[in-house]
């Protein structure tokens, strides 16, 4: 009886700390539940290179990103300072196939039960990769803003793709193609490529200039920035991050 009784008063606590916890979703409830019906088993493949690495302090999952892990500030302590995920261990190629595994939005319940040293107030998408063990779960984290099932479906083909990229990839040259795997630029590249190896910019310019259209690529943070001048990588500052270790 006293078992019970205490099973009842932790449901209660529980019960009044969700309660007490508004959801930090503005997606409608009929949309979150088609996404959260539709896309778990769908089959997709990597846009880009992807960092892979701690996700904070959860060690049952592994942070995905196709940014340097640090560069979005999704996390801070109570001072108000960023807390880093930690150093990448590895790089998923471009074109890896990926399942999703599941859809977690920021709801009421998940951020309460949520670590609160991880980017609880928002969604994740949680990952089966090819080729990689399925635990800890490799696991993106998306914008917080998305605020219907089209702008989730938008947001994430940005870093998936339904088709194989295999073909495409293959022809790359050597060089580059290892280059993108390894999270690396180098001059020539076209756009679609810059992209692959360093993530989507946070800013983009464009211009007219007497060689053909200049477009300036600022990444988060405002650590790299590349030139592309005529759908051609010409220049670039900053560098990505190095994998603290070899494979996961």
């Amino acid at each position: 009886m006293k078992s019970f009784s205490t099973l009842a008063k932790t449901c209660a606590l529980l019960a009044f700390v969700v309660s007490g916890c508004a959801s930090h979703t503005t997606i409608p409830d009929e949309d979150r539940v088609r996404l959260e019906r539709s896309l778990p088993g769908r089959t997709f493949y990597l846009r880009h290179a992807m960092y892979v690495g701690p996700f904070w302090s959860d060690e049952s999952k592994l942070y995905v990103t196709d940014i340097v892990p640090d560069e979005i500030p999704w996390v801070l302590n109570p001072a108000g300072v960023p807390i880093d995920p930690g150093a990448p261990t590895g790089v998923i190629p471009a074109g890896t196939r990926v399942r999703i595994v599941r859809l977690e939005l920021p709801t009421g319940y998940a951020v309460a039960t949520r670590n609160p040293f991880v980017p609880r107030y928002n969604p994740w998408l949680l990952l089966e990769v090819e080729g990689f063990p399925g635990k800890p779960v490799p696991t993106m984290v998306l914008r917080s803003d998305l605020g219907s099932q089209l702008e989730f479906e938008e947001e994430i083909d940005r870093f998936l793709s339904r088709d194989d990229l295999e073909p495409m990839l293959a022809k790359l040259p050597a060089p580059m193609r290892r280059a993108v795997n390894e999270k690396r630029l180098i001059e020539g590249m076209s756009s679609d490529v810059v992209a692959m190896a360093w993530g989507w910019p946070e800013r983009r310019t464009i211009a007219p200039s007497p060689e053909g259209r200049r477009e300036i690529w600022v990444w988060p943070s405002q650590r790299r920035s590349a030139v592309i001048l005529g759908e051609r990588l010409v220049s670039w500052e900053g560098t990505g991050a190095l994998p603290a270790a070899e494979g996961i």
